[in-house]
């Protein structure tokens, strides 16, 4: 995953849920993107908390853009802002991890693959995306608290 033929591409973006997600339909959302993203070969993380979502995608361009375009055209979501598009010098995320905050029930603690948001900052170490991350985390811990 380290070598990409047409270089690593990246897409940030930040948005808002329009409907109030379940644990039955995040896992949902997790499963499916887990199954698509293996087949494309896309690496992330997905983070959803206070009624917003913040997701990394990477992966080669012609598998990454038209993922971001199908995403936008989502309408359980809105308020779409892109903080970030373009190559990188390596992937990030070597695995596809969805991550809640505040911490979620133990159902999904005990599905493979899932990181809590403190490990998944932990996970992030030292790559540029670790603090953005660790914002989205404490901002959405936040919303929730009010």
């Amino acid at each position: 995953m380290n070598s990409e033929p047409e270089g690593c591409y990246s897409i940030v973006y930040i948005s808002t849920a329009i409907v109030d997600f379940r644990e039955a339909e995040l896992v949902q959302l997790l499963r499916r993107s887990r199954c698509f993203n293996q087949k494309a070969n896309i690496t992330g993380v997905l983070m959803y908390g206070g009624g917003r979502f913040m997701q990394v995608l990477e992966g080669c361009p012609g598998a990454v853009r038209p993922l971001y375009t199908r995403i936008a055209a989502d309408p359980r979501h809105g308020r779409l802002e892109r903080l970030a598009d373009g190559f990188m010098p390596r992937r990030e995320f070597t695995g596809w991890h969805m991550s809640f905050a505040p911490l979620p029930s133990d159902y999904f603690l005990s599905l493979p693959g899932y990181l809590t948001p403190p490990q998944l900052v932990q996970t992030g170490a030292g790559s540029t995306m670790q603090q953005v991350l660790s914002e989205f985390m404490t901002a959405s811990s936040r919303q929730l608290v009010l």
